[in-house]
């Protein structure tokens, strides 16, 4: 299975590929979005950022899948990353604005009575 990740115009994030979807695009300039695949990728996806006209991608979490990101170069005519996703377990994705992430307490650090 194979997924591309680009964004278009200002306000899409596409998938194509095995999994095919458009999601409109709630972010603002600095602020992103989250893609959550069924492999374990997460990837955030931004449009604007500092002023830019460039939708970026950067992987926050590497999953099973194989990962290939092509950077754009040109605000006119190449103005999106894009993130190919290859393997078995790309079932599903989730697009939204907000995650959590379990973080450890550092060791001889006394943890909260319940």
């Amino acid at each position: 299975m194979q997924v591309v990740i680009y964004g278009a115009s200002d306000d899409l994030i596409e998938v194509e590929g095995d999994l095919t979807e458009e999601f409109s695009y709630l972010g603002g300039d600095d602020e992103g979005a989250y893609l959550a695949f069924s492999d374990g990728t997460l990837l955030t996806i931004s449009y604007g950022a500092g002023g830019s006209g460039f939708w970026r991608i950067n992987r926050l979490c590497a999953g099973a899948a194989n990962y290939v990101k092509v950077e754009a170069t040109d605000e006119d005519t190449d103005y999106s990353d894009r993130v190919t996703l290859s393997g078995d377990n790309l079932r599903w994705v989730v697009c939204g604005t907000d995650y959590v992430a379990w973080k450890p307490v550092p060791s001889g650090t006394p943890s909260a009575q319940v």
